[in-house]
């Protein structure tokens, strides 16, 4: 194609024809996909060092990531003063993060003489951690409710670190008082250690909040279980017909086991597993996590390792019994856990007071070896009791039986967990980036066929409808010589916690007894809410 002579002796630049124009512009989009494409293969093509790893990775067995436990929740941030406590919802599992100041929650109370349930899930620490203090109260300055999570969780090995307490009227049936009575109860969780000194700051916690309307009838409730004798009943192990089941690393992640069942399963030094196991109430839960004995081989490896436990924990997560042990070189081992049946009346003493899904938690010591290390189990389980048996009576207009939790679509596995971290702790994420990348470049490709169709394929112009005049300014100087250029003139462009039963209460008026001494300041109310007073330790 050559350019157009004008009068001057000068050669414009080469026009194009519409066919070539047309060409071109359909020739754009396949360019820029394969450009897309070719930028894809280069991100995730493996650089020469992870070229040589792959190499060593052919010769050396893959070796599978521990997989430590995580924390689910909607994101949330606690108010760093009363006048700026968050409100929280019933029915609904929270994520937020330690600071070196008190985080201070507020809990609307939506039915009269309720009782509201709190469970607080922390991450282990090893070595020295932070104690977390946790206390319910109300705005008058009433302490409800209160518990400190000790820096270690033997039950379940430091991995993991749960509380439940809960504010409500009193158990006798008595007058509400304020704890019972309130609007709003105000919730408030803080480190028991120096700003300076704290490890836990920026570490995830996760919080449950349950609301439970007071029974109908309490005088025909069952008592508390006091008297069970915690004897083991035979359950039987089901080797030949054992399932297979994959574990959760959080409880909102933990697949159901069904009772009566035995599950084989792998665990690592190091690892954390949770399943989940409906409770009703009256039946009791007995499971078995059994190690079998060791070949000689496999013993010299387990030399030196630490513990294994099985602990149970109720649905607002709080610790209801526990087994750990060391692992024997020469024979089986086996851990049981065996709490007592669940009766609304057993808060007086005990966590087995709600029913609905309780928690199986197997958790492994780390171990010198762990990199190649694994340990099989069977799990067995059972229910025992009538389901239903002294089911406590609520409102008619209640309709939630058991408490169920929402919110768990963000994970957090430490400090700081940002949003990579926290799609990568859903799994492997140069998988994740992958996927994404590919549903892009297909969004483009499937948008540059569609131009390419259209440009294929223009819309014609309306019957009768001629060619549309140049609209611009006339061209300057003389007209260029030789023939007059063929067909229609151009157109213009358009721009355009510890001990079988958690932390052990301190005394039995944890849930409910209004605190005395500790009414509103004389003088009518203060400006802003004050903080509650110390009052007596409550569990």
């Amino acid at each position: 194609m050559r350019g157009r002579h004008t009068a001057t002796g000068h050669q414009d630049p080469p026009h194009r024809t519409v066919e070539e124009a047309r060409e071109m512009t359909i020739r754009a989009p396949y360019r820029t996909i394969a450009a897309l494409g070719g930028a894809l293969l280069v991100m995730l093509l493996p650089g020469p060092e992870a070229a040589a790893a792959g190499e060593e990775a052919v010769r050396e067995p893959v070796q599978e990531q521990v997989q430590e436990p995580v924390l689910q929740g909607e994101e949330i941030t606690g108010g760093s003063n009363p006048g700026d406590a968050v409100a929280l919802s019933s029915g609904t599992q929270y994520l937020d993060e330690f600071t070196t100041g008190t985080l201070h929650y507020r809990i609307p109370r939506e039915v009269a003489h309720s009782t509201l349930h709190v469970g607080i899930t922390t991450l282990g620490q090893s070595g020295d951690g932070d104690q977390v203090r946790v206390e319910m109260g109300t705005w008058e300055g009433d302490l409800c409710a209160s518990d400190t999570i000790s820096s270690s969780a033997s039950g379940f090995l430091d991995h993991l670190r749960t509380t439940h307490v809960a504010a409500g009227p009193p158990l006798d049936g008595g007058a509400d008082g304020t704890c019972g009575s309130s609007e709003e109860i105000v919730l408030t969780i803080e480190l028991n250690a120096d700003p300076e000194d704290a490890v836990s700051v920026g570490q995830p916690l996760e919080i449950l909040v349950y609301e439970e309307p007071r029974p109908v009838r309490l005088g025909e409730l069952p008592p508390p279980d006091e008297g069970f004798d915690h004897d083991w009943r035979d359950i039987g192990r089901d080797v030949s017909g054992a399932l297979e089941v994959e574990p959760g690393r959080s409880f909102g992640m933990a697949p159901e086991l069904e009772p009566g069942s035995t599950y084989e399963v792998t665990i690592r030094p190091g690892e954390t597993q949770i399943f989940r196991v409906p409770v009703d109430w009256g039946e009791r839960l007995q499971a078995e996590a059994f190690f079998p004995e060791p070949d000689e081989q496999r013993a010299d490896r387990l030399a030196g390792m630490g513990s294994v436990s099985l602990a149970v924990t109720n649905p607002l997560r709080a610790l209801v019994d526990h087994d750990s042990g060391t692992l024997s070189t020469s024979s089986a081992t086996q851990n049981r856990v065996n709490p007592g049946p669940v009766r609304w009346f057993n808060r007086e003493f005990s966590y087995t007071m709600l029913a609905g899904d309780h928690y199986l938690v197997v958790t492994a010591d780390e171990h010198d070896a762990s990199e190649s290390l694994s340990l099989l189990y069977r799990l067995t389980l059972d229910t025992f009791g009538e389901a239903g048996d002294g089911a406590p009576a609520y409102p008619d207009d209640y309709e939630g039986a058991w408490p169920t939790f929402s919110g768990g679509e963000v994970t957090a596995d430490g400090p700081g967990t940002g949003a990579l971290t926290r799609i990568s702790a859903l799994g492997d994420s140069t998988a994740v980036v992958a996927v994404l990348a590919v549903v892009g470049l297909l969004l483009i490709g499937s948008g540059s066929i569609v131009l390419v169709r259209v440009i294929r394929d223009p819309r014609p112009l309306p019957d009768g409808a001629g060619p549309v005049p140049w609209q611009g300014p006339a061209p300057q100087g003389p007209a260029p010589q030789g023939p007059a250029p063929q067909g229609p003139a151009p157109q213009g462009q358009q721009v355009y916690g510890a001990g079988p039963y958690g932390q052990p209460p301190s005394s039995p008026s944890r849930y409910g007894q209004r605190p005395d001494d500790h009414g509103p300041p004389a003088g009518g109310a203060a400006p802003e809410p004050p903080p509650w007073g110390p009052g007596p330790e409550r569990r």
